[in-house]
């Protein structure tokens, strides 16, 4: 059989193009209005750094938490989609943490996470057992997985505290190394966001049973 290095070549180097992405390799807009909400998103969690940190500074924590700053990273890959991170507080080390991490995800959601562990779990778990209530009325979820890095609100990773019992509860705080409680909102919740993730902020140091000064936040 004759082989033909040019055909060879010619079959590597041709790489189809669906309709749907033909049209959008013409189309620079729908690039342009991506960088655009990125950027829409990177200055909204940028003006929630600054409320967060007035929260944190009439609050009851540790001196250490009060001295993190907050930290806002973006990027193009998160299980292959866009996304914008706000963590504050931020302390993560290989045996203690004590984070709130804000998260935007390209199609997806808007997330707010409350993970603890080591000398922070042992130090808020008692109150975070007996705000069960709170979380289970605000539509939280209870990270079941052992990866405490995953943020996605999968079957194997989040369990709805709707769907547990208050003894399963306990059990699920007490079994692990750390606690990661999350609660998601719709991108569709744009124009309301700013306010339900302050709430989310705040509900997640109070279940911890953080107070603040004056007994409230007016911001």
């Amino acid at each position: 059989m004759y082989f033909s290095f040019e055909n060879f070549i010619m079959s590597r180097a041709k790489i189809q193009l669906s309709s749907f992405e033909k049209e959008l390799v013409q189309n620079s807009d729908w690039i342009l209005t991506k960088r655009s909400i990125i950027d829409k998103v990177y200055t909204l969690f940028g003006n929630l750094s600054e409320i967060y940190s007035t929260i944190i500074d009439k609050a009851s924590v540790p001196a250490e938490i009060r001295l993190t700053a907050p930290k806002i990273s973006r990027g193009e890959n998160y299980y292959g989609l866009p996304y914008v991170v706000l963590d504050y507080p931020r302390i993560f080390d290989k045996e203690n943490v004590f984070a709130i991490r804000t998260l935007f995800w390209w199609g997806n959601f808007f997330s707010s996470s409350f993970h603890i562990k080591g000398e922070y779990k042992r130090q808020f778990i008692q109150s975070i057992f007996s705000n069960y209530e709170q979380f289970l009325k605000a539509g939280y979820f209870l990270c079941t997985n052992d990866d405490e890095w995953d943020f996605r609100f999968a079957e194997n990773n989040f369990k709805s505290i709707n769907e547990i019992s208050r003894g399963e509860w306990e059990t699920l705080l007490k079994e692990k190394s750390f606690i990661k409680l999350s609660v998601k909102i719709p991108l569709a919740s744009w124009d309301h966001v700013t306010d339900e993730l302050i709430k989310f902020f705040q509900l997640n140091l109070q279940s911890a049973g953080i107070n603040f000064r004056d007994g409230e936040i007016n911001l």
